[in-house]
């Protein structure tokens, strides 16, 4: 099957990149007023292992994906976050069944993937901080999505959720957690039109002021949809069901994995993170998905002078919120 449902699922966030690049998906903070950041995250995804609809698994051959994901997050004001990004992928599939040339031909195959528009409030700040979202992703071009190698599922959709998190002191004053959830729906293919729920979290925890770690976890749950084999008797390219099955299957999946983020100066941070598939159905499972990449924090004429700050309590959210948007980032 098709590796572009999984590589949504990843990229996010994103993004979607693309995630924004998630996509991790939501973050739970917001970008004060007038102030933001541009990462910019390089992706290396490897697949070899498809998934039936029972969860069981088989060798189709291999697909490996790249990504390159500019992701632009601002404040619009202290509650008012806005995150926009356009992922630029390729992929490549080696293996004795592919689903369509030359897409499919051992080498690589790229293209811009889908616009991705994200809006979220920040309903409530302290102890917890509580962040409604929106976001939605529109394909720039008419990709090639019946593919192994596909980039995506040329597919519009919209996703409403929330996000929370906070420090866990003073039980560990120097660690934080967010999560978030989301329900998704895309426009209907074949009569059907598959519902998803999205969940992420993430534990982190600084080890120095600059220094950051984190264990992640990204999950899809559909609601509805079709399996394989059962549901595609008619496994040929000439079946508009077969064509579209990374757009209707019942795809579900569960990542886990770690990062790591490190503070250069107060402007620049790198950051990395690896994925795997620790179960899933209906795709193909993530055996390494390696992201790095660097975000740069900014500050515009609209943005408050440190003396309008209300007191220094707000300061000690901050790089968390820096190292939760940028490694979140993907999509």
């Amino acid at each position: 099957m098709s590796s572009a449902a999984q590589h949504r699922a990843l990229l996010a966030a994103s993004v979607i990149l693309l995630s924004s690049v998630a996509q991790a998906h939501g973050q739970a903070w917001v970008p004060a007023k007038g102030t933001g950041d541009f990462t910019v995250i390089y992706q290396n995804l490897y697949t070899r292992d498809h998934l039936f609809g029972d969860g069981s698994k088989f060798d189709a051959g291999s697909v490996r994906l790249l990504g390159l994901t500019p992701i632009l997050d601002y404040g619009l004001t202290d509650r008012w976050g806005i995150r926009l990004s356009l992922p630029l992928g390729a992929g490549k599939y080696t293996g004795p069944s592919p689903h369509a040339l030359p897409i499919d031909n051992g080498n690589y195959h790229g293209t811009l993937q889908d616009f991705n528009l994200g809006l979220r409030y920040n309903a409530r700040a302290r102890p917890l901080s509580v962040t409604p979202f929106f976001r939605m992703a529109i394909p720039v071009r008419r990709y090639e999505h019946f593919a192994h190698s596909a980039v995506g599922s040329q597919l519009r959709e919209f996703r409403f959720g929330v996000s929370a998190g906070r420090r866990l002191d003073p039980v560990l004053r120097n660690a934080y957690f967010q999560a978030g959830y989301s329900f998704g729906f895309a426009q209907r293919i074949e009569g059907i039109r598959p519902k998803r729920s999205f969940l992420d979290g993430e534990l982190g925890y600084f080890v120095t002021r600059r220094l950051q770690v984190r264990a992640i976890g990204i999950s899809q749950l559909s609601h509805g949809g079709l399996d394989s084999p059962q549901d595609f008797p008619d496994r040929t390219p000439v079946n508009a069901r077969w064509r579209a099955h990374d757009q209707i299957s019942r795809i579900n999946v569960v990542n886990l994995g770690g990062g790591v983020s490190y503070d250069l100066n107060q402007s620049w941070t790198v950051f990395s993170s690896l994925l795997t598939t620790v179960w899933g159905t209906n795709g193909h499972a993530l055996n390494a998905g390696l992201a790095v990449g660097m975000s740069w924090s900014f500050r515009t004429p609209f943005a408050r002078r440190p003396s309008e700050y209300q007191s220094q309590a707000e300061e000690p959210a901050d790089p968390i919120r820096r190292f939760a948007c940028a490694c979140s980032s993907v999509k």
